[in-house]
């Protein structure tokens, strides 16, 4: 057993109107497992018929600068590195349609957003070039008119990853120069920081950057490039339908990694979790305490808090559809970061180290003195 955890909300990026819907949210577990024969993690409780995905959910995390950056980048390099100015790019779950319209931005001539919780009245300002497709991706989907398809954290969220990707390797077997261009999350990193924050519900399944090549190879592409982004949080998948399908064949060094990587995050996990905890206990006594970051990491977090999450005061988010909502399980309240012009906080715990500059520079701002730790940094709090 890698991780377990026995109650949790089934969703964390559900939007919850009252404290009292957040709180009682279907719940379900966490027991993931690590497969010694393919090295995948899997979490043997999810259930994908508990999951209801549908216009409420709301995990768009591009009201930060620091990541519209980054996403903006990455649109802009997949357009350039594969020669998709003016071509039609299918992107599966598409959620809201940020990085489709950024796709669109970066000069791909016609972007097909699928995803079936498309909701037009929240889609943000159109584009003529992005189209809403409110659908899910299919053995029966059409790809005869598409040039590229982008997935972008997907495959975690779907009981059988492998099966997704067959299935794309079978709509695309006379297009072999449509490349297929995915971001997921890795792994490695999150069993070596020991990152519990980063094991929840939706993600039913957890691969290292090797296992997610493999799969990729078994599922009959040929992966061009596997590299890592965000602070290494994420791999970038870059293939070509141009391989046969065959058994996964996960090398024994890496399964032996793997097993001994997956032993320590137990340790690692409990570390983390342990300083964080004694930070949180210390600060309330004198201010409050806010977390920065209401998604899935800061739900993950507060529920793996216990009791100390009752010395959390709130949770602060940038994206305006958040404000004034709850997180689901603790109900906590999610408040702008205007508000902390009203109530200052005593400690700050970000949510994710990437945004600790972007952070930082609204604390100065908004809530000067505030003492800033993020999950997942050095273990030493200043008092």
């Amino acid at each position: 057993m890698v991780h377990e955890v026995a109650t949790v909300p089934v969703h964390s990026c559900l939007v919850m109107d009252t404290r009292a819907e957040a709180r009682t949210i279907a719940q379900g577990g966490l027991a993931v497992v690590l497969c010694h024969g393919c090295g995948a993690m899997s979490n043997r409780l999810f259930a994908e018929q508990d999951m209801s995905y549908s216009a409420r959910y709301e995990d768009s995390q591009a009201f930060s600068a620091t990541f519209l950056d980054y996403a903006r980048g990455l649109a802009e390099r997949w357009v350039a590195d594969w020669h998709l100015e003016g071509c039609t790019v299918l992107e599966i779950g598409a959620g809201r349609g940020d990085f489709s319209r950024l796709l669109a931005g970066a000069g791909a001539g016609r972007v097909l957003a699928m995803d079936p919780t498309v909701d037009p009245g929240r889609f943000g300002e159109s584009d003529a070039r992005v189209a809403l497709l409110a659908e899910a991706f299919g053995d029966g989907t059409d790809l005869s008119g598409v040039d590229a398809v982008a997935m972008r954290h997907v495959l975690e969220h779907v009981d059988d990853p492998g099966a997704l990707l067959r299935a794309l390797r079978r709509g695309l077997e006379d297009r072999p120069d449509v490349p297929v261009l995915v971001e997921l999350p890795e792994a490695g990193r999150i069993l070596a920081e020991g990152a519990f924050w980063d094991v929840y519900h939706e993600h039913c399944n957890y691969l290292t950057r090797a296992v997610a090549v493999e799969l990729f190879e078994a599922a009959g592409f040929e992966v061009r490039s596997a590299t890592l982004a965000y602070a290494d949080q994420y791999v970038h998948i870059e293939a070509l339908p141009t391989g046969r399908p065959r058994p996964m064949r996960v090398p024994d060094a890496h399964l032996v990694g793997l097993v001994r990587d997956a032993e320590r995050f137990r340790t690692a996990a409990s570390h983390q979790l342990g300083w964080l905890v004694r930070a949180i206990e210390e600060h309330a006594r004198s201010g409050r305490v806010v977390l920065w970051g209401s998604g899935s990491k800061g739900t993950a977090f507060l529920h793996a808090l216990g009791p100390v999450a009752a010395a959390v005061d709130a949770v602060i988010d940038v994206n305006p559809h958040l404000s004034g909502k709850y997180v689901a399980g603790t109900g906590h309240q999610i408040l702008a970061p205007a508000a902390l012009a009203q109530d200052a906080a005593r400690l700050v715990v970000a949510m994710n180290p990437v945004y600790v500059d972007e952070i930082r520079g609204e604390l100065d701002r908004l809530s000067p003195g505030a003492v800033l730790v993020a999950l997942g940094a050095d273990a030493s709090v200043p008092s």
